[in-house]
């Protein structure tokens, strides 16, 4: 193969089916510049729109980006993908940690896998061989006892492991893939594809490296960036607290959820104890960070007394405590410390437990369900011990457990019509997103591809930090920002942020650590020398976003041909619409659906896209240079 700067160069498939083993060059793929727009473009090219996540020949790719294994701030981050057992449409996830450089040292830049092994099975790669070995002694066990016997059967604690737990392999449709123990691809149920493909683990151990095509211009873009955090208030906020630091922000603007989104404000004394500060000052023990990470925002927890004494563990992010605290009601903030590691020990994304629980919740409370419904136990708002054994049920798919695994939407089509109204979700996915407290924020969750979502096109700018009208004029082109509740403007800061996120995800950066957090951290131009400095291919900024708005078409297409998305799946669940805000910053505030039916139009006419149905034009398709793609909408819509 031709040297290569960047990437490796190589792309590992395995077919689990007939045990075969190939590889070919990243080169192929340069277009979609690395990470989840390969991974998404081998899955569209190569599926089929019958077929379902849980067909042996659906993919399972995992992507590291061209950054990754470099010393590029914030390059520790790599994506996973596949159809989505949820929304049968684009499924997405990313996680950090050591695995994307690791397997980057190994030699190969993307994994794909299809087929499905006769009995469980486990990859082993190590500095570019690999190894198909045996794990029907791994099923059943936790993601973190699999961890422990994985390292103990290979002989390294060095090697990263990534593996699922009893929820993936019972196909619970929220079951998520667990790194390392406590690093999650929590969305999209892509644990439950890697469960129906009898696949519990990839353990990866390399000790090659990556090679630079320019490195003092590289090494001047990564002194440069290290300077901007140095300088940063929100970056010394991330490093003492994590996203535990958006607390006080998001409950100062009205957007930390209550009681399965009744309210936006929980009670007073529940945000002290929830704080950041709070938090980490009475369970804080250590701090951790992603590969090449100078912001280091992994908080380490220790439990010494209370009902969870004893409990240690890496991390837990704001959306743990939104979803175990606000959402449930559960006031003490150790349940949620400990409630999150639960999930991560069974393998199970905290958005699904939190949502369907707090769902039951409300029923139970509404009189809509009883306890027979739940195997005789009584949900009721802030019942800590309920919750735990509603969550193992839901792992184990044991009793009305069953019913929960198939997420909130599903659980509610089998419960009643009754109960359909307080089933908070889009295009099929649990909501963990409150959405009545920033108008750019509720359209970027509603429009992403993945069904819901914070981390394809919502602004955390928009609520969470004050923006300076000078930069926001720079970067999105609007004139005026008058708020996250005023209407105008948003649709051009969501789109910045869909291109900024999915380069994020094909580069193998952190979104912490890009304009995303903070408004002065690295943007477009920033990614442009980084990609050029690193790979010697030389793109622009405006190269960078034509190849994100392809990756963003290419996401909806798919969603076209395998769900049958249109516009009528971009809108809130009908709570956000019929309901106001009743207390808090944010009191009196709804989406109304004619303004929102507004915003959608203007959406859809700045992408190019049919403001009928809400899908990528065959015209818009071509201006980007996707004729194939633009070929098959239209045999679609012959069809």
């Amino acid at each position: 193969m031709n040297r290569v700067y960047g990437y490796k160069g190589s792309i590992l498939r395995v077919d689990l089916n007939t045990r075969r083993i190939t590889i070919e060059p990243t080169s192929k793929y340069f277009e979609w510049i690395g990470g989840s727009g390969i991974n998404q473009w081998i899955i569209y090219k190569e599926s089929k729109p019958w077929m379902t996540a849980y067909d042996p020949m659906s993919i399972l790719a995992f992507g590291t980006g061209p950054l990754n294994g470099t010393l590029a701030p914030a390059s520790g981050r790599f994506s996973a993908d596949a159809k989505s057992p949820l929304t049968l449409g684009v499924g997405s996830s990313n996680a950090g940690g050591h695995f994307a450089s690791e397997l980057k040292y190994a030699g190969f830049d993307n994994i794909i896998i299809c087929g499905k092994a006769a009995k469980p099975v486990y990859l082993w790669i190590c500095d570019g061989n690999l190894q198909i070995r045996e794990a029907e002694g791994l099923w059943g066990k936790d993601t973190w006892e699999t961890d422990d016997l994985i390292r103990s059967d290979i002989g390294s604690n060095k090697a990263q492991v990534l593996c699922i737990g009893p929820a993936g392999e019972r196909l619970v449709r929220g079951s998520c893939i667990i790194v390392n123990k406590n690093r999650a691809f929590g969305r999209c149920g892509l644990g439950a594809v890697m469960g129906s493909k009898n696949l519990k683990a990839i353990v990866v151990r390399g000790t090659d490296s990556v090679e630079i095509a320019e490195p003092n211009r590289f090494m001047e873009m990564v002194d440069r960036i290290r300077e901007t955090y140095n300088g940063s208030k929100v970056a010394s906020t991330l490093m003492n607290y994590g996203t535990l630091a958006l607390t006080e922000p998001k409950y100062k603007s009205g957007g930390f959820p209550y009681k399965n989104f009744q309210d936006l404000n929980i009670p007073e004394k529940m945000y002290e104890d929830f704080r950041g500060e709070n938090i980490t000052e009475k369970y804080k023990s250590g701090q951790t960070g992603c590969n090449s990470c100078p912001l280091s925002c992994t908080v380490n927890f220790s439990i010494d007394s209370g009902h969870y004494a004893g409990l240690k563990t890496e991390g837990m992010q704001f959306e743990a405590i939104a979803d175990f605290g606000g959402k449930m009601a559960v006031e003490d903030v150790t349940f949620s410390i400990k409630a999150n590691a639960l999930c991560n020990q069974l393998g199970l994304d905290v958005d699904l437990p939190g949502q369907t629980i707090a769902w039951a919740m409300e029923c139970y409370d509404r009189g809509l369900l009883s306890e027979k419904d739940f195997d005789g136990l009584k949900p009721v708002w802030g019942d800590a011990g309920v919750s735990l054994e509603l969550i193992r049920k839901i792992a184990y798919r044991e009793g009305v457990g069953d019913v929960l695994a198939e997420g909130v939407a599903r659980a509610a089509d089998i419960m009643g019509e009754a109960t359909k109204y307080y089933a908070i979700h889009i295009k099929g996915q649990d909501l963990y997103e409150p959405l009545r407290f920033a108008v750019g924020w509720a359209l970027g969750v509603c429009t992403s591809t993945r069904g819901g979502g914070h981390t394809t096109g919502a602004p955390t700018c928009e609520a969470n930090f004050k923006i300076d009208e000078k930069v926001a004029n720079r970067k999105f082109g609007i004139d005026k920002f008058n708020g996250p509740l005023d209407w105008n403007g948003k649709t051009r800061i969501v789109r910045y942020y869909e291109m900024s996120h999915r380069l994020n995800n094909s580069l193998g950066l952190c979104h912490q650590g890009t304009d995303w957090t903070d408004i002065h951290f690295p943007g477009f131009s920033e990614y442009a020398e980084f990609y050029s400095a690193a790979t010697g291919i030389e793109l622009s900024s405006d190269d960078l976003q034509k190849a994100a708005l392809k990756m963003l078409n290419l996401e909806k297409v798919f969603n076209v041909m395998h769900a049958g998305f249109s516009r009528k799946d971009d809108y809130p669940p009908r709570r956000m619409m019929e309901e106001k805000v009743p207390s808090g910053p944010a009191k009196g505030f709804v989406l109304e659906k004619k303004k929102f039916d507004k915003l959608l139009d203007e959406y859809y006419e700045m992408h190019g896209w049919d403001k009928e149905t809400g899908n990528p034009t065959s015209e818009r398709l071509e201006e980007l240079g996707m004729q194939d793609v633009a070929k098959d909408m239209e045999k679609l819509s012959t069809l």
